[in-house]
């Protein structure tokens, strides 16, 4: 599942981090690879163009046994950078 969030500033994608680190993951930079317990995948920020591209989210296992998928983890996500705007 891809997906590209529009008017995500240096600030929200900052927020977005520490948010991500109290579930024990954490940016490595603007662009890299996320995983943990069985949820994976891509991401890019823009600041130029204040994008955050979400690419390649994948959920397994452990994660899809709690019933999580790409949906609820893409919700998740956007109710987070949301709550950081």
């Amino acid at each position: 599942m891809n997906k590209t969030f529009d008017n995500v500033s240096a600030s929200t994608f900052q927020c977005l981090g520490g948010k991500l680190q109290e579930q024990g993951l954490s940016f490595e930079g603007t662009s890299g690879y996320l995983s943990k317990n069985g949820i994976s995948t891509d991401y890019h920020f823009d600041e130029s163009n204040q994008t955050l591209s979400i690419t390649n989210l994948e959920v397994g296992f452990p994660a899809s046994l709690v019933g999580m998928n790409t949906e609820k983890v893409m919700g998740i996500l956007e109710k987070a950078i949301d709550e950081c705007r």
